[in-house]
Parts: structure tokens; sequence; C-alpha cells
């Protein structure tokens, strides 16, 4: 934001939430230190209004010091009728699929050009979990969940999107290329679900779906496990599974 325009806003110090929470919605926890660095905040200040935005819910700080997005956030999404619907109907079949797989499953919806969980469903007894959460927003470029919406873009869409938004290397195998972004969407479509390889999370890996109503996308769901798990055949098996939930669910959605 240009400095005059700032001077005629009111409230400067809701300006600097506002930065302080679209840090925070980056990616992952962070410290003083790093939210200091990435805000250009003062380490004093930062501190006072954290503690506010903790106190009305806004802002979560785990036994590490470690700063998240709160739970609020989650409540004014869960407002929206379709987005509060979609979790509804899909939870029983999610469960379904995390029982078949025994894997990290993930609920998002499509907003400001991102993705944000609105479900997480851990896996049982395996000591290894994802840094996602419930309320978090990812990029559509790197996600596996964002990759498969960004599919569905039309020709004008997607090069507007392309237009406002810097592909960063978040990963080892980030996409920061449009044109090879391109290729891959232009795959996605053909083989009727998308991947991240190591695009979002170093030693991660994702297979994603749309969820659609009446040929709209309302949605997006996938399964991610580490890695170090991959064959050919696995990933089959988790496409065939998450096929089928999501014609489960789409049926329920109609």
């Amino acid at each position: 934001m240009e400095k005059n325009t700032e001077k005629k806003l009111y409230g400067s110090v809701l300006l600097k939430a506002a930065t302080i929470l679209d840090t925070l919605a980056e990616d992952g926890g962070k410290t003083i230190q790093t939210l200091s660095k990435k805000t250009g905040i003062t380490p004093s200040n930062l501190s006072k209004i954290l503690e506010t935005l903790i106190y009305i819910g806004y802002v979560i700080r785990d036994e590490s010091k470690l700063y998240y997005l709160g739970t609020k956030f989650m409540e004014y999404n869960t407002q929206n009728i379709e987005a509060e619907r979609l979790l509804a109907i899909s939870k029983p079949y999610l469960e379904e699929l995390r029982v078949a797989l025994n894997e990290t499953i993930h609920l998002s919806v499509l907003e400001n050009n991102k993705v944000v969980y609105i479900d997480k469903l851990e896996p049982q007894n395996q000591g290894i979990y994802m840094t996602s959460r419930i309320g978090l927003s990812r990029p559509l470029y790197s996600s596996g969940m964002g990759k498969a919406i960004l599919s569905t873009f039309t020709k004008q869409q997607l090069d507007a999107y392309l237009d406002q938004t810097e592909l960063v290397q978040l990963a080892r195998n980030t996409i920061t290329d449009p044109a090879v972004l391109k290729a891959d969407l232009v795959e996605i479509r053909k083989r009727g679900f998308s991947i991240d390889d190591e695009e979002q999370e170093d030693d991660g890996y994702c297979v994603a779906v749309t969820i659609e109503k009446n040929r709209k996308v309302v949605g997006a769901m996938s399964v991610s496990f580490p890695k170090f798990r991959f064959s050919t055949d696995y990933r089959q098996k988790v496409v065939t599974e998450l096929q089928v939930t999501k014609e489960k669910i789409e049926k329920r959605l109609r």
C-alpha cells in the first residue's frame, strides 16, 4: 500500500495487524523475530499487537512461542453456506478415505486466489504429520488442491491469475515458470487429478481432485503422504480412492 494512501486511513495499528495476519497466513508458525523481519514492525510493537490478536482469537501461540492464525477465521469462513454444506456432506466420506489409506486428508475451498483448508484428517498411529491445519491458506500454483482448481480456470482467468501472482520457490520442486505451470495444468486436465511433488513442502507428495456441483468447482480434496512412500502403484491406489470419494460427495451435492 502506498504511504500517501496509508496516511489517509484511520488506524495505523489496524494496518499493521493486517500485515501480521497476512504474513502468518503464508506458511507455518513464526517467531517474533521472523515476523519482525517479514513485516518491518519492531518486536516490541509486534508483541503488543499479537497479544491483542491472541485475546480476540485471530492468532494463537504454541508452547514453542510460534505464532499461527487463530480459529476465529474458520468461524468466518464457515459462514459461507456452500462451504459449510460441503464440509458437512464430505465429512463421512473423508473419514472413509482416511480408513482406506491411513494418510493425511485435506478439504479446501477457493478464497482470494488461494486454497483455504476447511478440514484435515490425520493418519492413525504413524507419527508423521503434515504442517497444514484448518484455516491455513496455500498458493494455487504450488499446492495439489490449488493446481486442481487452477486446471479448471479459463484462459482469461489463468492469465489474470498469473499477471497478479509471483511464482515463488517454496520447496524443492516448486514450479516458478508460468509456461511450465500451464503445461502441467494441461496434463492435470487430461488425467483428472493433480500432483504436488515436493512443490509446497520438501519430502511431501500430494494427489488432489476438485469437487464440483452442477459443473462448478466448490472445493478440492487431497491425500498427502511422505515422498518416501511414493510408487506408481501406490499413487494409482490413492487416485482410485480419491475418485470414488469425489463421486460420492458430488452425488450428495446435487
